[in-house]
């Protein structure tokens, strides 16, 4: 008997090839530990003529929301520093408390850069990356035999 190992995600790497390598394979590479970073879990969608990332960012406002294209790299992050203050009789207590995250993904040669869209909306941060027109697929196309 062989014993072997489990791979969750390898049947994902059958169905969707490179993809994964391609397009999201630096997104741990920057991570840092403070004590409330989290990773926002992450959708990944492609279409035929697209690629949607929602990532799911509940409670942070969009104006500290932070995204920009670097050396073909789309770089989201947030650094929220909130102060709460709690007053009782004699005693006063005030607590700082810093949530960040920042996700970076690897963006395909098939993505026209000049047409990233963001919407924030219910919690969900949404980026619609067009792909290049010669990247969508037309379709099959017959050939006549002579």
């Amino acid at each position: 008997m062989t014993l072997m190992k489990f791979k969750p995600f390898a049947p994902s790497q059958y169905l969707f090839g490179d993809l994964y390598d391609e397009l999201f394979n630096n997104f741990l590479s920057d991570f840092k530990s403070p004590a409330n970073y989290t990773q926002p879990a992450v959708n990944i969608i492609e279409e035929k003529d697209k690629y949607i990332l929602e990532l799911a960012v509940p409670g942070v406002d969009k104006k500290d929301i932070d995204i920009k294209m670097e050396d073909n790299e789309l770089i989201i992050s947030s650094n929220v520093e909130k102060e709460e203050k709690e007053t009782e009789e004699n005693m006063v207590r005030m607590e700082y408390n810093y949530t960040s995250f920042k996700r970076v993904f690897t963006i395909p040669q098939t993505v026209d850069t000049k047409h990233i869209d963001a919407e924030y909306k219910d919690g969900i941060l949404k980026i619609t990356m067009k792909k290049k027109e010669e990247a969508i697929k037309k379709g099959p196309m017959a050939i006549k035999i002579k």
